[in-house]
């Protein structure tokens, strides 16, 4: 018997899925905050105990139950105090549930980014990541720290009052509900609207899309600088400015009349009850005893739009805190590599059997390609922009599925290595180095946490950055872009190098590692290259030919496909895209400015 697949929560039931274990607390919150709403209704009827009691006695005020009145004194106080700290509670409990939630919501979130493929981060903008990880996160921590109790109360207030108004008139209870019931009614066919469901998905996407233009906006600014131009000439800005703006004044216009409608019965109780009074006064056994019941309702029935408005608030709010949490869960549901695998390679060369790879269907980046790295050799991998150079890196890595063939090491499939394990086998150094705003010793010893200090220096001479770094304020504490400490390119590209001799990989991948050094940087760089592949698998992406012309063998990469493969004397004679990438080299190499004339 096949099992039931376990249906996936949407809405208010996954956000309390998320709430996971903080969910007692929740509810302890909200039952306070219901407590604490039923307080703060009880001057309402003690008010009119006493009105009572004094009409009762009107001609002689003296005859009045002064113990009476006491107690209903009394009881208001109490009734104060109850309110107080079940409202101080409420808040405290309520607070602390929504802190420890979104702090391991925020947590979950960061460790599945950097679990799933990178291939999700291609098609979404940091502004988008951004939005969910922090400003719709926040937005969920406001609704359970305050709204979600509020809610509570909102409903809590109106229903204990309507059942003491039926009590004391169910005729003028029935008039004050009547309102409420018109308003209600408007704001659920609102909100059932389809096309207000997809207005706020498109009021999200268009946020989304615009903070993701202005953190590129943000990078770009010194481009900007540089050519003169102004806001408006950086067109997609712009445009996702507009269209977002577009987007909120449709919403606008689309709930400007049912809520309007909304607001206008909401806040008609009045008008409702003062001719239904003076329709039922007539028909009052006692003028006297009937006139405090109007004053009560005019007191309670007026003041039931203040909580059911906040409720209305609230619902109308978690529609969009819902659309958050479902964004979450986009992120939260991704694919993610295989954990359960077993495999553990004791020999480390690298086998890319049929392999390909496609971005976009149909477009192949990796078309059929097969070679072998042997184990403890250089091969450099060589080839136009866009022949799938970089592509090929990030697949040993899984930074993406191949879509067909497999890549071995040691004879093991990736995909049944650990993708801890397969971390530890390889190490890779990036064109464009990433530092982190920490220590100097923190950022190298990402390479290995548990290296000791010895180890993170001796790695730091292997890179040849070790002076540079004792030359800062603080030497190896010296924060990354503080204390006045700032790195050239070369000088962070060695750093990240000095990461690489730390964690001692078997396998190490060199994407372009020289792309933006100067001629010194790179000379140094050259020399911590050759100390590092000493007895290593490895794998040199480069568009400087000089740079890989005595490796061990030579990939030639062109539209996906490996055209050649070989030594560098032996590709001259039978290759012709490598035969045009020397050329190309060689002009690059005579290339000079002399007396206002390029020449080449």
């Amino acid at each position: 018997m096949k099992e039931k697949t376990k249906k996936e929560k949407q809405g208010h039931a996954r956000l309390f899925e998320l709430a996971g274990a903080r969910k007692n607390k929740l509810t302890l919150a909200c039952l306070l905050s219901v407590l604490s709403s039923a307080a703060r209704i009880v001057p309402f009827f003690t008010i009119y105990g006493v009105v009572v009691e004094l009409l009762a006695h009107y001609t002689a005020p003296a005859e009045a139950d002064q113990g009476k009145i006491l107690a209903l004194c009394a009881i208001t106080f109490g009734a104060a105090l109850v309110y107080g700290v079940c409202a101080y509670a409420s808040s405290a409990i309520s607070h602390t549930a929504a802190y420890e939630i979104i702090y391991e919501l925020r947590l979950q979130l960061m460790e599945k980014l950097s679990r799933i493929s990178s291939g999700y981060f291609t098609g979404t903008t940091q502004g988008a990541i951004k939005k969910i990880v922090s400003d719709d996160s926040d937005q969920i921590e406001a609704f359970l720290a305050h709204h979600l109790c509020e809610i509570a109360a909102a409903i809590a207030t109106p229903v204990f009052t309507l059942l003491y108004l039926f009590f004391m008139d169910w005729r003028l209870a029935l008039v004050t509900l009547l309102p409420i019931c018109i308003s209600l009614w408007m704001l659920s066919s609102c909100l059932r609207q389809p096309d207000k469901a997809a207005l706020q998905a498109e009021l999200h996407d268009a946020q989304e899309r615009m903070q993701g233009t202005v953190v590129e906006y943000i990078h770009g600014m010194s481009v900007v600088k540089v050519f003169n131009r102004t806001l408006s000439a950086f067109r997609r800005y712009e445009g996702d400015l507009n269209h977002f703006t577009d987007v909120v004044e449709r919403t606008a216009r689309a709930n400007a009349r049912p809520m309007g409608a909304y607001y206008a019965f909401f806040g008609a109780q009045l008008l409702f009850l003062l001719p239904a009074a003076l329709l039922l006064i007539p028909t009052a056994d006692s003028y006297l005893d009937f006139l405090p019941v109007i004053l009560l309702f005019f007191l309670v029935g007026g003041g039931l739009k203040e909580p059911l408005e906040n409720m209305m608030q609230m619902v109308i709010l978690s529609s969009r805190i819902l659309e958050g949490v479902r964004r979450m869960d986009n992120i939260l549901r991704q694919p993610e590599p295989d954990q359960e695998g077993t495999g553990n390679p004791t020999a480390f060369d690298v086998e890319f059997s049929n392999v390909e790879f496609a971005y976009t269907k149909g477009i192949p980046v990796v078309d059929h390609v097969s070679f072998r790295l042997p184990q403890g050799t250089v091969t450099g991998l060589v080839g136009p922009s866009g022949g799938g150079k970089s592509t090929l890196a990030q697949l040993l890595l899984r930074f993406y599925e191949p879509q067909a063939g497999s890549i071995r090491i040691g004879g093991v499939d990736i995909r049944d290595i650990p993708p801890d394990r397969l971390a530890d086998l390889v190490a890779y150094v990036f064109q464009d180095s990433v530092l982190f705003t920490d220590t100097i010793e923190n950022n190298i010893r990402m390479g290995n946490t548990a290296a000791t200090m010895a180890e993170v220096e001796q790695a730091a001479k292997n890179a040849g950055i070790h002076e540079v770094i004792q030359a800062l304020p603080k030497g190896y504490q010296t924060v990354v872009g503080r204390d006045n400490a700032y790195l050239s390119g070369g000088e962070k590209q060695r750093l990240a190098i000095a990461r690489v001799f730390l964690k001692d990989a078997p396998i190490v991948i060199l994407d372009e590692a020289t792309a933006y050094a100067d001629a010194e940087n790179e000379a140094k760089i050259q020399a911590a290259f050759a100390k590092l592949a000493r007895n290593k698998t490895v794998l040199m992406i480069a568009h400087r030919l000089k740079t890989v012309e005595r490796a061990d063998q030579l990939l030639v990469m062109e539209r996906g496909r490996l055209v050649g493969a070989g030594t560098h004397e032996k590709l001259l004679d039978s290759c012709a895209t490598y035969q045009k990438l020397v050329e190309a080299n060689q002009r690059r190499d005579r290339w000079s400015i002399g007396k206002g004339v390029v020449r080449a």
